[in-house]
């Protein structure tokens, strides 16, 4: 399937601001299942962009503004092709879990982390136990968990913040794409199966309908879901939101032990105002190998530094921390 995704950033300041930082997490990664056609980032005032390789082998657009300003505009447009990910052929006893070299070399993605924590004998790990018992198979005690997981939650838009807990999670019994990633990898880890968090983007409608729409153009926000290390194989990618396999409608941005190693934007800036951004991706579906255009471009010039009114902020992921 080839995509034309356009991810667009306005970050309004209420005070004027004399230098703001920002790194940017969007560029779609090239790997085995996925090729980068063309990307571009760019921004409004014009400045430079620096990209980066970080540690989990993510691209990082660092972007800085040295001049009083009240209003950003940044605009990544990028054209990706994908292709269906593997399912895996073979079925390993749980036992090869604990392989000594196998747990070394997942030993990142099978301990606790920023947004995945959980402490011996909690509700994470109780529940975790209770879903994998009596399963024969690797695989088997994953798709244990993640039904465990749909099962703890509820998808409601807009129920929690960046930063709650698993147990504030599973109580509250609601969240949105990150959380379900982020219960999944609790009990995953707990255990004792590897698992990481990926970000990237859906191409459907409604992230909890992978096939919601056969359209052409969809409004949409960053994704989360998550990849399984199955020992004898590799990664199994699995959207525990929609309870199903990811496939070629999704578009890896990065991989990390939680959504803290690959949050689409984080910034700071220096000033006494207080920062939004309003944030969408529109993905579009290209056909017939048509070169796929850029589907939101800037139309109108900023001014610096006086303020812009933008409408209701959508802060789904792409946020200021």
């Amino acid at each position: 399937m080839r995509l034309g995704i356009s991810y667009r950033m306005h970050f309004r300041y209420s005070e004027p601001v004399t230098e703001s930082q920002n790194e940017v997490r969007v560029r779609p990664r090239d790997d085995e299942h996925q090729r980068v056609l063309s990307y571009q980032l760019t921004s409004r005032p014009v400045l430079n962009v620096l990209s980066v390789v970080d540690y989990w082998d993510t691209v990082v657009g660092h972007v800085g503004f040295r001049s009083s300003h009240t209003e950003l505009e940044l605009l990544a447009e990028a054209q990706v092709e994908t292709a269906p990910r593997p399912t895996p052929s073979v079925a390993p006893d749980p036992s090869t879990l604990t392989s000594e070299d196998f747990r070394s070399a997942h030993l990142e993605y099978l301990v606790p982390s920023q947004h995945v924590g959980w402490a011996n004998g909690d509700v994470v790990e109780q529940r975790a136990a209770a879903a994998v018992a009596g399963a024969e198979s690797v695989l088997e005690m994953v798709l244990a968990v993640i039904a465990g997981a749909r099962a703890a939650l509820l998808y409601r838009q807009d129920s929690t913040d960046i930063g709650v807990t698993l147990l504030e999670l599973i109580e509250g019994g609601a969240g949105v794409c990150q959380d379900f990633a982020h219960l999944a990898l609790g009990m995953l880890r707990s255990a004792g199966v590897p698992a990481r968090y990926v970000s990237g983007y859906l191409f459907a409608a409604d992230e909890t309908e992978l096939d919601a729409r056969q359209a052409d153009l969809v409004s949409v926000q960053t994704h989360a879901w998550i990849e399984v290390a199955v020992p004898g194989w590799g990664w199994w990618a699995l959207d525990p939101t929609n309870g199903g396999a990811a496939g070629e409608r999704h578009v890896v941005i990065g991989y990390g032990r939680d959504y803290g190693d690959v949050p689409p934007v984080r910034g700071v800036f220096t000033g006494s105002g207080v920062a939004a951004v309003d944030a969408e991706v529109l993905i579009s579906r290209q056909t017939g190998g048509t070169p796929a255009q850029a589907v939101s471009k800037p139309s109108t010039p900023l001014s610096v530094p006086t303020p812009v009114q933008l409408p209701d902020q959508q802060q789904h992921q792409a946020q200021q921390q």
